[in-house]
């Protein structure tokens, strides 16, 4: 199932960006699609899918520092909080 979702998102990403993006080729989709895949499946505990594609690919390692939001510093007031905690609601006895 892992691969097909990465065949399909390789697909997907040739399809919607292509080489129309300047300093972003087909082939560095398809490297850091297949090295997420990889990374998935590492992640479950199962052998690799993909031979060759055990590292994040050097020109997409700007991709894992804007996916961080623990690594992006920005302004309290116009960060977006992507971490939220359940509180127990108050009770109002008055």
């Amino acid at each position: 199932m892992i691969k097909e979702g990465c065949e399909q998102e390789i697909a997907w990403g040739i399809y919607a960006i292509g080489d129309e993006v300047p300093g972003l080729t087909k082939e560095m989709i398809t490297d850091y699609i297949m090295y997420l895949g990889n990374f998935r499946c590492e992640s479950l505990g199962w052998e690799r899918i993909y031979e060759g594609h055990e590292r994040e690919p050097e020109s997409m390692s700007w991709v894992s520092q804007y996916s961080n939001a623990n690594l992006i510093k920005t302004d309290f007031f116009e960060a977006r909080s992507t971490a939220y905690a359940k509180s127990s609601a108050l009770i109002d006895d008055l």
